[in-house]
């Protein structure tokens, strides 16, 4: 027992710290582990003074701390008999510290998702204006700072995808890789960019990879068939189109497809 005294005694001593520091959850948290040690504990009577004095020291602390005051106006209390009455209003004041920390953390959240949505939409302006050297810029900052974001490097290739910039988008589907090898985004994407930079071959293995890691998406299988077209391979389009359809039978671009490797194939 003598091993948690101490412990309850340095959370204690530990809270007028943490309060000029600003740490109002851990003080808060400090002082009601130190009162159910005090309260569990079998003192000595010179033990029993000693933790009162320090209890009541800190628990002045507590109360006359500001930012406690606005977030709880209950003044808190010790009195000999209410113990568990102070110990249920201080789980109700580390109750609402901990709400308020995680409505920070969301709209801390929030904040950087829009800033990185501001930034994306920056660099999909300057894609437009042909200022490539700018956008590229602002995308590798974005990676600086946010260096696992799978789903941002994703938005990224997209945007490069559309502008034409099919070998910067090749680039960050390699950093993307690295975060998460197993994705069929990376290889669908990375199959469309191959594809418009013309090594069909190597896109028909990023597409082929794709396929087996999810060979239950139309779309994949639709993308790998305009590849086929592209290479005038008419029977594996035609295939392609098939499987497509398998999937969803109202794909309609699928069924163009259809129509269209099936002439060429001669069927």
């Amino acid at each position: 027992m003598s091993q948690e005294i101490t412990k309850a005694r340095k959370n204690l001593n530990s809270v007028s710290t943490l309060l000029k520091q600003d740490k109002i959850l851990p003080a808060t948290t400090a002082f009601h582990d130190g009162l159910t040690t005090y309260l569990k504990g079998n003192l000595l009577q010179s033990e029993k003074k000693e933790f009162a004095d320090l209890l009541d020291r800190t628990l002045y602390l507590l109360n006359n701390n500001p930012k406690i005051r606005e977030i709880y106006p209950i003044l808190l209390e010790l009195e000999p008999g209410k113990e568990k009455d102070l110990l249920e209003n201080l789980r109700e004041l580390i109750s609402t510290l901990q709400k308020g920390m995680t409505d920070i953390a969301k709209i801390s959240l929030e904040e950087l998702e829009k800033k990185k949505k501001q930034a994306l939409d920056e660099a999909k302006t300057h894609l437009n204006d042909k200022n490539i050297d700018k956008a590229d810029a602002i995308f590798r900052k974005l990676i600086r700072e946010h260096d696992k974001d799978f789903d941002l490097k994703i938005d990224i290739t997209d945007l490069l995808i559309n502008a034409e910039e099919y070998q910067k988008a090749i680039d960050y589907l390699k950093s993307a890789y690295k975060d998460n090898p197993g994705s069929i985004h990376i290889y669908n994407r990375l199959g469309m960019a191959l594809r418009k930079l013309g090594r069909f071959e190597d896109a028909e293995k990023a597409y082929l990879q794709a396929v087996k890691i999810h060979s239950k998406d139309e779309y994949l299988h639709f993308n790998l068939g305009r590849l086929y077209i592209d290479m005038k391979y008419w029977n594996k389009a035609f295939m392609s189109a098939q499987k497509s359809l398998k999937i969803n039978p109202d794909f309609d671009q699928a069924k163009k497809m259809l129509k269209f490797t099936k002439a060429k194939a001669g069927k």
